[in-house]
């Protein structure tokens, strides 16, 4: 029995070893399937970073800009004929005194004599109207005392309650004066209602038929 004891001694201890190795090489395994996880994780955080979309920054509400205030065009007038040929084919905002003839840009009354302004193409004759026709029927009848021009179909002023007569017979019983209609160069008249200033030889005013007094 003595004889057994050394072997057997030798053969625990070999196998104490394999045992203590096994354990070893697992623990070694399991280390670096542990360090593989971790750079498997790590690399889909970056590639979950890079890949999503950035954040875009409140751009800052631009003040709109505050638009300019447009000139008020002045009035101007320029003497017409007194029949449809010696009318000149008006631009788009060219109109035309029905009365007097006379051609202004950007009013809406004759300075004249407060009528209403039409198109040239009303006096040249629309769709089935002679240009004849149009004339004699759109000359119109004027206030001796006021000078206020309407439509043909009064018989007496609605503003001072004188007679009307048609515009050739005041043309011709009227004083005559040099130049009348010209534009005087001299700004000396204003409307009371808009308070837009005129020439000296305007008496109505452009915009609202209202009539002017002279500025002190």
């Amino acid at each position: 029995m003595s004889g057994f004891a050394p072997s057997t001694a030798f053969a625990l201890a070999g196998t104490g070893d394999r045992v203590l190795l096994v354990a070893v090489i697992g623990l070694l395994i399991l280390v670096i399937l542990g360090l593989v996880a971790v750079a498997l994780v790590l690399r889909r955080r970056t590639r979950s970073q890079t890949t999503a979309p950035l954040p875009s920054r409140p751009t800052a509400a631009v003040p709109p800009v505050p638009a300019l205030p447009r000139a008020r065009p002045r009035p101007q007038h320029v003497r017409g004929g007194g029949s449809a040929a010696g009318l000149a084919v008006a631009t788009s905002s060219a109109m035309v005194c029905p009365t007097c003839r006379t051609e202004y840009h950007g009013l809406t009354y004759c300075t004249r004599d407060a009528r209403r302004l039409v198109p040239p193409e009303e006096l040249l004759g629309g769709p089935g109207l002679g240009p004849m026709r149009a004339l004699s029927r759109s000359a119109g009848l004027v206030c001796m005392a006021c000078r206020r021009a309407y439509e043909p179909g009064l018989r007496s002023c609605p503003h001072d309650g004188n007679e009307l007569v048609p515009f050739p017979v005041y043309n011709a019983t009227r004083p005559r004066r040099a130049k009348t209609a010209d534009p005087a160069g001299v700004v000396a008249r204003i409307c009371p209602v808009c308070g837009t200033k005129y020439d000296l030889n305007a008496r109505f005013c452009g915009h609202d038929a209202g009539q002017l007094v002279v500025i002190n």
